[in-house]
Protein backbone atom coordinates (compact mmCIF):
# COMPACT_ATOMS: atom_id res chain seq x y z
CA UNK A 1 0.00 0.00 0.00
CA UNK A 2 1.37 2.93 -1.07
CA UNK A 3 2.08 6.02 1.17
CA UNK A 4 0.01 9.03 0.22
CA UNK A 5 0.66 12.85 0.00
CA UNK A 6 -2.38 14.62 -0.81
CA UNK A 7 -2.22 17.76 -3.07
CA UNK A 8 -5.87 19.71 -3.24
CA UNK A 9 -7.54 23.44 -4.42
CA UNK A 10 -9.99 24.53 -2.27
CA UNK A 11 -13.32 22.61 -2.45
CA UNK A 12 -11.67 19.77 -4.13
CA UNK A 13 -13.03 16.79 -2.01
CA UNK A 14 -9.75 16.01 0.13
CA UNK A 15 -11.05 15.48 3.16
CA UNK A 16 -13.68 13.23 2.36
CA UNK A 17 -11.47 11.30 0.03
CA UNK A 18 -9.01 11.07 3.34
CA UNK A 19 -11.85 9.89 5.58
CA UNK A 20 -12.57 6.97 3.36
CA UNK A 21 -8.86 6.00 3.25
CA UNK A 22 -8.26 6.10 6.66
CA UNK A 23 -11.75 3.71 7.52
CA UNK A 24 -11.02 1.73 4.44
CA UNK A 25 -7.24 0.91 4.33
CA UNK A 26 -6.17 2.15 7.95
CA UNK A 27 -4.31 5.58 7.21
CA UNK A 28 -2.74 7.37 9.50
CA UNK A 29 -4.55 11.31 8.80
CA UNK A 30 -1.37 13.11 9.12
CA UNK A 31 -2.10 16.87 8.81
CA UNK A 32 -0.03 19.98 9.64
CA UNK A 33 -3.00 21.89 11.96
CA UNK A 34 -3.73 19.07 13.73
CA UNK A 35 0.24 18.12 14.23
CA UNK A 36 0.41 21.74 15.89
CA UNK A 37 -2.12 21.28 18.31
CA UNK A 38 -1.05 18.05 19.17
CA UNK A 39 2.40 19.05 20.01
CA UNK A 40 1.34 22.23 21.46
CA UNK A 41 -1.38 20.12 23.54
CA UNK A 42 1.67 18.02 24.63
CA UNK A 43 3.25 20.67 26.85
CA UNK A 44 6.79 19.45 25.17
CA UNK A 45 9.77 22.07 25.05
CA UNK A 46 9.36 22.36 20.94
CA UNK A 47 5.42 22.31 21.98
CA UNK A 48 6.00 25.70 24.27
CA UNK A 49 8.23 27.34 21.63
CA UNK A 50 5.68 26.46 19.12
CA UNK A 51 2.40 27.88 21.22
CA UNK A 52 4.64 30.87 21.44
CA UNK A 53 5.07 31.88 17.90
CA UNK A 54 1.36 31.47 17.57
CA UNK A 55 0.67 33.29 19.87
CA UNK A 56 2.31 36.29 18.71
CA UNK A 57 0.57 35.90 15.69
CA UNK A 58 3.57 34.77 13.37
CA UNK A 59 3.56 31.76 10.83
CA UNK A 60 5.68 28.41 11.95
CA UNK A 61 8.79 28.34 10.00
CA UNK A 62 9.46 26.08 7.26
CA UNK A 63 12.13 24.12 9.68
CA UNK A 64 10.25 23.87 12.51
CA UNK A 65 7.02 22.25 10.58
CA UNK A 66 9.51 19.94 8.82
CA UNK A 67 10.87 18.48 11.92
CA UNK A 68 7.36 17.93 13.31
CA UNK A 69 6.57 15.74 10.97
CA UNK A 70 9.76 13.41 10.83
CA UNK A 71 8.65 13.17 14.54
CA UNK A 72 5.37 11.98 13.52
CA UNK A 73 6.53 9.45 11.04
CA UNK A 74 9.09 7.99 13.16
CA UNK A 75 5.95 7.16 15.37
CA UNK A 76 3.97 5.02 12.88
CA UNK A 77 6.21 1.80 12.62
CA UNK A 78 5.28 1.08 9.44
CA UNK A 79 1.94 1.99 8.90
CA UNK A 80 0.55 3.75 6.15
CA UNK A 81 -0.07 7.29 6.02
CA UNK A 82 -1.81 10.43 4.45
CA UNK A 83 0.10 13.73 4.58
CA UNK A 84 -2.42 16.38 4.54
CA UNK A 85 -1.63 19.75 3.62
CA UNK A 86 1.61 19.60 3.54
CA UNK A 87 4.20 20.58 1.54
CA UNK A 88 2.58 24.10 1.09
CA UNK A 89 6.10 25.93 -0.81
CA UNK A 90 8.87 23.77 -3.46
CA UNK A 91 11.22 23.91 -0.21
CA UNK A 92 9.02 22.17 1.77
CA UNK A 93 8.70 19.54 -1.22
CA UNK A 94 12.15 19.49 -1.31
CA UNK A 95 12.89 19.03 2.56
CA UNK A 96 10.28 16.18 3.10
CA UNK A 97 11.69 14.51 0.27
CA UNK A 98 14.77 14.30 2.54
CA UNK A 99 12.95 13.13 5.36
CA UNK A 100 11.42 10.61 3.46
CA UNK A 101 14.94 9.30 1.99
CA UNK A 102 16.45 9.50 5.53
CA UNK A 103 13.49 7.49 7.16
CA UNK A 104 13.72 5.08 3.84
CA UNK A 105 10.18 6.04 3.07
CA UNK A 106 10.07 5.49 -0.77
CA UNK A 107 6.94 3.90 -1.36
CA UNK A 108 4.90 6.84 -1.86
CA UNK A 109 3.01 9.08 -4.23
CA UNK A 110 1.34 12.65 -4.42
CA UNK A 111 -2.41 12.59 -5.47
CA UNK A 112 -3.34 16.08 -7.01
CA UNK A 113 -6.97 16.33 -6.92
CA UNK A 114 -7.59 18.15 -10.33
CA UNK A 115 -10.60 20.57 -9.60
CA UNK A 116 -10.69 23.78 -11.92
CA UNK A 117 -12.06 27.47 -11.01
CA UNK A 118 -15.55 27.33 -11.94
CA UNK A 119 -16.23 23.94 -11.04
CA UNK A 120 -14.64 24.71 -7.53
CA UNK A 121 -16.63 27.41 -6.62
CA UNK A 122 -19.96 25.98 -7.77
CA UNK A 123 -18.94 23.22 -4.69
CA UNK A 124 -18.43 26.56 -2.31
CA UNK A 125 -21.82 28.23 -2.92
CA UNK A 126 -23.44 24.29 -1.07
CA UNK A 127 -21.01 24.02 1.48
CA UNK A 128 -21.47 23.37 4.98
CA UNK A 129 -19.00 22.13 7.91
CA UNK A 130 -19.31 21.05 11.55
CA UNK A 131 -16.74 21.79 14.54
CA UNK A 132 -15.94 17.62 14.20
CA UNK A 133 -14.49 18.50 11.21
CA UNK A 134 -16.90 16.98 9.01
CA UNK A 135 -17.84 18.89 5.88
CA UNK A 136 -20.97 18.85 3.81
CA UNK A 137 -23.02 20.18 0.56
CA UNK A 138 -26.34 20.49 0.13
CA UNK A 139 -26.69 21.01 -3.58
CA UNK A 140 -24.73 17.41 -3.75
CA UNK A 141 -27.12 14.13 -3.00
CA UNK A 142 -24.26 12.25 -2.08
CA UNK A 143 -23.16 15.19 0.54
CA UNK A 144 -26.61 16.08 1.98
CA UNK A 145 -27.05 15.59 6.07
CA UNK A 146 -29.37 13.49 6.85
CA UNK A 147 -31.38 16.04 8.88
CA UNK A 148 -30.97 19.48 7.25
CA UNK A 149 -28.64 21.72 9.08
CA UNK A 150 -27.13 18.85 11.06
CA UNK A 151 -23.41 17.11 11.23
CA UNK A 152 -24.38 13.14 10.65
CA UNK A 153 -21.76 12.59 12.51
CA UNK A 154 -21.86 14.24 16.66
CA UNK A 155 -25.27 15.94 16.13
CA UNK A 156 -23.76 19.49 16.06
CA UNK A 157 -25.01 22.56 14.19
CA UNK A 158 -23.77 22.62 10.69
CA UNK A 159 -22.43 26.75 9.62
CA UNK A 160 -21.16 28.17 6.82
CA UNK A 161 -17.25 29.23 6.70
CA UNK A 162 -16.93 33.11 6.88
CA UNK A 163 -14.47 32.70 3.77
CA UNK A 164 -16.94 30.61 1.65
CA UNK A 165 -17.70 33.72 -0.64
CA UNK A 166 -16.87 33.36 -4.02
CA UNK A 167 -14.79 36.38 -4.21
CA UNK A 168 -12.57 34.76 -1.27
CA UNK A 169 -13.16 31.84 -2.71
CA UNK A 170 -11.34 32.76 -6.15
CA UNK A 171 -8.20 34.74 -4.39
CA UNK A 172 -7.66 31.30 -2.26
CA UNK A 173 -8.12 29.49 -5.27
CA UNK A 174 -5.81 31.22 -7.34
CA UNK A 175 -3.10 31.48 -4.56
CA UNK A 176 -3.08 28.03 -4.31
CA UNK A 177 -2.60 27.30 -7.88
CA UNK A 178 0.89 29.84 -7.89
CA UNK A 179 2.05 27.96 -5.00
CA UNK A 180 1.38 24.52 -6.63
CA UNK A 181 2.81 24.72 -9.90
CA UNK A 182 6.76 23.84 -8.81
CA UNK A 183 5.36 21.45 -6.00
CA UNK A 184 3.55 19.70 -8.94
CA UNK A 185 6.47 20.16 -11.18
CA UNK A 186 8.60 18.79 -8.31
CA UNK A 187 6.70 15.49 -7.76
CA UNK A 188 6.57 14.98 -11.80
CA UNK A 189 9.96 15.05 -12.37
CA UNK A 190 10.32 12.52 -9.43
CA UNK A 191 8.05 10.32 -10.99
CA UNK A 192 6.08 10.47 -8.07
CA UNK A 193 2.35 12.22 -9.22
CA UNK A 194 -0.80 11.12 -10.27
CA UNK A 195 -3.01 13.60 -11.16
CA UNK A 196 -7.16 12.51 -10.33
CA UNK A 197 -10.18 14.75 -11.77
CA UNK A 198 -12.84 15.13 -9.10
CA UNK A 199 -15.75 16.60 -10.96
CA UNK A 200 -17.70 13.42 -10.50
CA UNK A 201 -19.07 10.96 -7.85
CA UNK A 202 -17.01 10.62 -4.92
CA UNK A 203 -17.07 6.86 -5.08
CA UNK A 204 -15.41 6.75 -8.93
CA UNK A 205 -12.85 9.48 -7.28
CA UNK A 206 -12.17 6.73 -3.94
CA UNK A 207 -12.18 3.81 -6.70
CA UNK A 208 -9.48 5.42 -8.99
CA UNK A 209 -7.36 6.56 -5.73
CA UNK A 210 -7.80 3.06 -4.35
CA UNK A 211 -5.97 1.58 -7.66
CA UNK A 212 -3.22 4.13 -7.35
CA UNK A 213 -2.47 3.02 -3.91
CA UNK A 214 -2.74 -0.70 -4.52
CA UNK A 215 -0.05 -0.74 -7.68
CA UNK A 216 2.83 -1.38 -5.87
Amino acid sequence: MKNVILIAPPAAGKGTQSELLVNKFGYVHISMGDLLREVVASGSELGLKIKKIIDSGALVDDDLTIELIRNKLKTLNGQPFIVDGFPRTFYQAQAFAQVLEELNIDNYVAILLNLSKEDAVKRIAGRLICKCGKSYNIYDEALKPKVEGVCDKCGASLVKRDDDNVDSFKTRYEVFETNIAPIKNFYEEQGKLVVIDVNRAIEEIASDIARVIKND
